[in-house]
């Protein structure tokens, strides 16, 4: 403020003095000369003098003037600010004329400013302050907001700032910052440092704003994925003094200096209401006695640290004793909580106190407060409305046409009041009515006249709100939405029985039937890829639900093809309204734009300026080099502007996409859904919707929250602590163990059956909700039609007190769930590969068998084991429904896209081709239901994007002309790809990887032959478990096997039920491999190449062929070919292929009853007389073994028989395995090695071999696992990640756990001890996520060794990279050593890099 100038003058004299001069001598009288007079000093003056008092610092004083001096000296000052403030000299102050003086405390003050000359001369001016202190008492901050700056202080109690971070962010609501562009902010990961520590305040932020200040500012206060400050998103308030305080844990925004209040603060959200007389807490404190929860009807509760709430509207718990009443209750999330129960909770009460705000409060027996949280309520909602028989659950929610009016309903429990807001066509607010609550159910209803149908509306609610912890008037449109405008605005009053919403004959048509769900197979896509770039289909129908009705459109020519071979189901990504997707035309980019209209949008587009105008963004797509990035760059800068997008951020479950319509705004939506179902109907393809239950796009008070606004807090799984909403499944988790929110999924899949006549679901992340959640909703949509099918994504997620709906627990419930056991293994071709794992391959043929659990299979060891047995990849299916086979999905790269990183880069186009026909086709050949990604028959690709789901029309574009894949359209968008773009370099610059038209047209021919194949026969589509178990069997298996080589048959023959009228049996046979291979299978007779692939497109195919032996038969199929058998049935059934034939077939050793021994100078040869000690044992499958203990000293050996007639095997006649000790010849043929000191060795000897195979191994069971001691030594080997190798396995959930560290030994010795127990995969890997550095034993082939290592044996170890195989073991339940011996300090990639041993530890 201004003060009024005191004026106090000084007079100053100015004195003239006159002197005579005295001469001396002459009489005459001297010359008078006149006196010089001095000039005369003016005194300075002060002509104004002036304060101002800062607005943000009460007792900061800005003191201004302008002094002036006729005489034009240099003028100094001193200005006294009052008293007890020193004195301020300036030098110069015609200069500088101005100077801010802080004052110790409030008062009443008295300034001077004196003025002088360098003659002393000088002037005063007085001023009179009066400084007010209203800072309440708080230290001044250290910092303060200048011009066109914000400054944020964050306070914590422990003050920990340490890595705490802004992050801030422009958007169209607030454009404050002038760092970043209007839609721009930091990087969540890096986000904004922090200016300095405040003593008091703690952390600061002085942030730059743009000159013309918005009223609002965007930021979070987090580090790393932890927000504090309430965990909110804040928008600071600019139109004060641009001071914002926050304090960690409170969500409050405080515009004046603020400290932590006495006593105990409010902490988190962390009570759990769950019953009317039940409260769960983790206090975190000594001595309770009691919790009293209260209410209150405004937002200051009046809550005292010390004291706590005055008033008794509250509801006083005990601690409870016993049995937790989590258990009891079916709670089990809540049982490591503390349990408070009521005597004396009246459910009147505690309804009434659910619409306000609510604390929890602990006290001990002297009152005194110890803990204050508040309270997440979704439990005790349950338990007051969804407990009774009719109550909220039995309810109808949404509209009601059924009386002469309109009643709408929804269930608001916690609402205050809600009201019903009518708007017009034009969304101008036509009438607001005031809705009734039923006090049983919580909903609220109002009935208005039928003349509002066909307008729209939205609920106005007045409810607390947690998340800015205030009460709120908002308004929100209908959960139970049917019909919506653009963009999902507002909802509107529809009629779904309306005749002009359903197409001619839609009440009469019916649906393809299937006689079971193992019939199915599933084509999925996408509704804008069908045709939003198909020429073919009408410009206005392109992208659009009528596109499907377009019966010559090239699109739907193509499925009608598929249906018409025998494909029976079309599965749509999400198709309900979708927050992500710009619904108005106007408002959107897509290719068919120019750049000028790209760049009105975003004029940071790198085409602005640089492209024409004109030109369409197609054209400018297409004149890209497709090897650079510019084609991605672009897409970026499309990015939430065009009309792409996956769909998986649902914003109304019950209601149609807007975008796929032909007029977004109303009823078009509805009728024209109800028109593509129609028309694929009648194509003979069922129809599957992709649902997303699982979460929402947004919560809260956030743009697209829905749910979030009616019933807050009670939607969606929260943190027990924080209250924060889970974003496990990707977003914001919703919660369908609340009952409501159950009640919401099984209404909406009832109404998009009932009224779309949708065939079947896909349930994304379907193991967010409960198996009984899920088994229940399908009870009630197969009551209105009985052979609808349900399927999903099983995948295990964190246990949140609730029997999951995953994998293990659906197996036998014919629900299916997407099957990742060979999936990853076919995409990795690792069956094409000479060095492909034999693993792998018995995983391949477990997924032939429907990936049963109890399937039983030779293993590549011999051994014969259940599915569920083998613990990389355990088969979990009861039953072939249980499992959905596929290779491809929306996820990830396509098919052909994922093969090109396993291929080798030799590879012929051809073979390419043959390859991608092999692997996306072992589905139509599994058991169980095959699943396939819409153009995966069209070798589709996405130029190598593994994450298209906002990649828009130009990488997911699907080419039903059959002339181009969509392969090397430019490097995929950065965002998830950008760390493979050189990889990716390398694959497109090899011309070998760019199908044309020829092979797009021999794979689609092929997929078809597939499809009628797996039609043609029942034995594709055994609808039982034990059918599989009774009818499939494999050949070529155990460890004798041909790598790349699978072959697979199926019984129909006498001995089972013949349900395949037309064959006796079936054999695949699945060559990997490079070159034609030939299978003999015992029994096997009247075999011929099914009639599809006798006139298959694939000429080579065509020489598959079958040949009859005496007692067999054999089948031999052309390179990398999959070739179909079958053994017509004549008359009536016949003998068919049993599923045991190779599995049972007599083991026949090599050498018949003639008995092999060692004979050499450790038993004199034998002369001395043969005993069983020296008597290899016949392991089966043409292994022989023996264990032999040795002394120090050099022996030499045959392996010969009693006589040496029929076996004499010495140096020159076998072949020694990679790893075995090494060997020498005698000189006489023997075979030579030396012994270092005793020890036991392992004779194996392989004579299934034309030259049979040699092995010697030092056996060495037991150790003394602490004679080696922790080196003090820096590792010398350089191990990605944080420097340490691990034993990482299915034992240690492959991460990277420190039981499980090798510690370093020294001399390049490197040992874990640990408990192990049982069968376990392995290798030996840094704790990195990319397994850069890894060891493993390898084999002969310096490949991984996939046999099971035994214990006490050493190999040789590679350090390379082996992919997704690993080594094995058993081990029975005890402490082992597992010992790297590496041959050099650090090194390099390679084989026989060091040895290892396992070995258990000595008692």
């Amino acid at each position: 403020m201004m003060h009024t100038r005191v004026k106090s003058a000084l007079s100053l004299m100015t004195v003239g003095l006159i002197f005579s001069a005295c001469g001396g001598g002459g009489n005459s009288p001297s010359p008078t000369t006149p006196p010089t007079t001095p000039p005369v000093n003016s005194a300075p003056k002060v002509d104004t003098f002036s304060s101002q008092i800062s607005e943000n610092n009460a007792l900061e004083v800005t003191f201004s003037w302008t002094v002036s001096d006729s005489n034009s000296d240099t003028l100094s000052c001193v200005l006294a600010p009052g008293t007890g403030v020193e004195n301020i000299n300036i030098s110069n102050c015609v200069t500088t004329n101005n100077t801010v003086v802080t004052y110790p405390q409030a008062g009443n003050y008295d300034a001077k400013l004196t003025v002088s000359d360098p003659s002393a001369a000088s002037d005063n001016e007085n001023l009179a302050l009066v400084i007010e202190d209203n800072s309440n008492g708080m230290p001044q901050p250290v910092a303060i907001a200048g011009d066109s700056q914000l400054v944020i202080y964050y306070n914590r109690p422990d003050g920990n700032y340490q890595g705490w971070i802004l992050h801030l962010w422009n958007n169209a609501d607030c454009n404050a910052y002038a760092d970043f562009p209007a839609d721009g902010g930091t990087e969540w990961t890096t986000g904004q440092t922090q200016t300095g520590i405040d003593p008091n305040y703690g952390a600061y932020w002085t942030i730059t704003l743009r000159p013309e200040l918005a009223a609002c500012a965007n930021f979070i206060v987090h580090k790393g994925d932890e927000k504090d400050v309430g965990g909110l998103d804040h928008r600071a308030n600019l139109t004060g003094n641009r001071m914002i305080w926050t304090l960690s844990g409170i969500a409050d925004l405080y515009a004046e200096a603020t400290l932590y209040p006495e006593g105990v603060l409010i902490a988190d959200t962390a009570a759990h209401w769950a019953d009317v007389d039940t409260v769960f807490w983790d206090t975190k404190a000594q001595n309770v006695s009691k919790v009293r929860v209260y209410s209150a009807a405004t937002d200051d509760m009046g809550y005292d640290g010390e004291k706590g709430i005055e008033g008794d509207n509250f509801i006083e718990f005990s601690p409870s004793a016993g049995t937790h009443p989590a258990n009891t209750l079916n709670m089990p999330r809540y049982s490591g909580l503390d349990p408070f129960t009521a005597s004396d909770a009246a459910a009147t009460k505690v309804k009434q106190m659910l619409t306000g705000k609510l604390l929890a409060i602990a006290y001990d027996s002297a009152d005194t407060v110890l803990a204050a949280t508040y309270v997440q309520t979704p439990r005790v909602l349950d338990a007051l409305y969804t407990q009774a028989a009719n109550d909220a659950d039995e309810a109808l929610l949404g509209l009601d046409y059924a009386g002469s009016g309109i009643v709408a309903n929804v269930w608001a429990p916690t609402a205050q009041q809600v009201n019903l807001k009518v708007y017009n066509a034009a969304k101008v607010l036509q009438s607001t009515t005031a809705m009734q609550v039923d006090n049983n159910t919580g909903i609220w209803s109002v009935e208005l006249d039928e003349t509002v149908d066909r307008q729209f509306y939205r609920f106005e609610l007045t409810v607390y709100h947690h998340i800015n912890q205030r009460f709120v008037t908002l308004e929100t449109t209908d959960p139970y939405s049917v019909s919506l405008s653009t963009n999902g605005e507002y909802s509107q009053f529809v009629n779904l029985e309306d005749e002009d919403l359903k197409p001619i004959g839609w009440d009469d048509h019916v649906s393809p039937e299937l006689t079971d769900p193992e019939d199915a197979i599933i084509y999925e896509g996408h509704i804008r890829d069908f045709s939003i770039r198909d020429e073919s289909t009408s410009a206005e129908n392109r992208g659009k639900y009528l596109a499907f009705t377009e019966h010559n459109s090239l699109p739907v020519s193509h499925l009608k093809s598929l249906a018409d071979a025998g494909l029976n189901y079309f599965q749509l990504l999400p198709s309900n309204d979708i927050a992500t997707i710009g619904e108005d035309p106007n408002d959107t980019i897509n290719l068919t734009n120019t750049v000028d209209e790209l760049c009105a949008k975003n004029n940071t587009a790198p085409v602005c300026g640089v492209e024409s105008a004109s030109a369409t963004l197609l054209s400018v797509f297409e004149s890209y080099d497709p090897e650079t990035s510019d084609a991605q760059a672009l897409l970026e800068s499309m990015r939430g502007l065009d009309s792409f997008n996956w769909g998986y951020d649902p914003k109304h479950y019950s209601a149609p996409e807007g975008s796929y319509a032909t007029n977004p705004d109303g009823v078009s939506r509805i009728l024209e859904m109800r028109e593509m179902n129609q028309a694929l109907h009648e194509m003979g393809l069922r129809v599957s919707l992709d649902v997303v239950y699982n979460h929402t796009s947004s919560s809260g008070l956030f743009d697209n929250s829905v749910l979030d606004k009616v019933v807050p807090g009670y939607y969606h799984r929260r943190d027990l602590t924080t209250g924060n909403v889970f974003q496990d499944t990707c977003c914001e988790d919703t919660a369908p163990e609340h009952r409501m929110m159950d009640k919401l999924m099984t209404d909406s899949l009832v109404l998009w059956t009932q009224a779309y006549k949708f065939d079947a679901f896909r349930f994304d992340i379907m193991s967010n909700n409960a198996k009984q959640s899920i088994l229940g909703a399908r009870e009630l949509v197969q009551a209105i039609d009985p052979d609808n099918y349900f399927y999903g994504e099983g995948w295990t997620r964190n246990d949140n007190g609730y029997e999951q709906a995953n994998q293990n627990n659906m197996a036998g419930s014919e629900v299916g769930t997407f099957n990742d056991r060979p999936r990853d293994i076919i995409r990795s071709a690792s069956l094409f590969s000479d060095s492909g794992s034999l693993n792998d391959q018995d995983i391949i043929r477990l997924g032939l068998a429907g990936t049963l659990a109890d399937y039983m299979l030779q293993d590549k060891n011999g051994n014969l084991k259940a599915g569920s047995s083998y613990s990389a990849k355990p088969a979990y299916g009861k039953d072939p429904a249980d499992i959905i086979n596929y290779v491809s999905k929306h996820d990830n790269e396509t098919l052909w896209d994922q093969l090109q990183y396993g291929l080798s880069a030799d590879m012929s186009l051809e073979n390419r081709v043959r390859v991608q026909n092999i692997a996306g086709s072992l589905p139509f050949v599994s058991q169980g239901i095959p699943f396939f990604q819409m153009g995966g028959d069209l070798i589709r690709s996405k130029s190598m994007d593994r994450n298209t789901y906002d990649a828009g029309d130009w990488f997911n574009y699907i080419d039903f002309s059959k002339t181009t894949n969509n392969w090397n359209v430019g490097l995929p968008l950065g965002q998830d790809n950008q760390g493979q773009w050189t990889t990716i370099g390398q694959l497109i610059a090899n011309s070998e990887t760019h199908p044309m038209a020829a092979q797009i047209e021999l794979s689609a021919a092929v997929f078809s032959e597939f499809i009628n194949i797996r039609d043609s026969s029942k034995l594709f589509r055994l609808p039982s478990g034990q059918d599989v178990i009774d009818r499939v069997g494999f050949h070529n298996t155990g460890n004798n096997q041909t790598q790349g080589l699978i072959v697979m048959s199926i019984d129909d023959g006498i001995g089972v039920d013949d349900i395949d009228p037309n064959h006796d049996a079936v054999v695949v046979v699945i060559n990997g491999t490079d070159t034609e291979r030939s299978q003999t299978i015992l029994t096997a007779s009247g075999f011929e190449l099914h009639t599809a692939q006798q006139n298959s497109a694939d000429v080579i195919v065509q020489t598959a062929s079958f040949s009859a032996n005496a007692n067999s038969g054999t089948f031999t199929v052309p390179a990398l070919t999959m070739a179909v058998f079958v053994k017509p049935q004549s008359s009536e059934q016949g003998t068919g292929l049993a599923a045991d034939v190779t599995l049972n077939k007599p083991d026949v050793a090599p050498y018949g009853n003639t008995t092999v021994y060692l004979r050499g100078s450790m038993n004199n040869f034998g002369d001395d007389g043969l005993t069983s000690d020296d008597t290899l044992s016949y392991a089966g499958d043409g292994i022989y073994s023996l264990d032999y203990t040795l002394a120090a000293g050099t022996y030499n050996f045959k392996l010969a028989s009693e006589d040496y007639s029929i076996v004499d095997l010495g140096f020159a006649q076998v072949e020694f395995a990679e790893g075995s000790i090494a060997t020498t010849e005698d000189g006489d043929g023997n075979i030579s090695f030396e012994v270092q000191a005793q020890s036991n060795y392992h004779f194996k000897l392989d004579a299934s071999q034309a030259t049979p195979i040699l092995s010697i191994s030092s056996i060495s069971p037991t150790v003394n696992c602490d004679a080696l001691t922790d080196s003090a030594d820096a590792i010398p080997f350089s191990v990605t990640g944080g420097g340490d190798l691990y034993v990482r396995g299915s034992h240690s959930g492959w991460e990277p756990q420190e039981a499980f560290r090798l510690h370093y030994k020294g001399e390049n010795r490197y040992q874990a001890v640990a408990e192990f127990s049982g069968d376990f995969q392995f290798k030996l890997a840094s704790d990195d996520g990319s397994w850069v550095t890894q060891l493993w034993a390898q084999g002969e082939d310096s490949n991984i060794l996939t046999e099971n290592l035994a214990v006490g044996v050493t190999y040789p170890v590679a350090y390379n990279d082996a992919g997704s195989t690993n080594n094995q073991t058993v081990l029975t339940s005890g402490t082992y050593s597992f010992l790297l011996m590496l041959n050099e300090q650090n090194p390099s990639q390679g084989s026989s890099v060091g040895s290892l041993i396992i070995q258990q530890c000595e008692p």
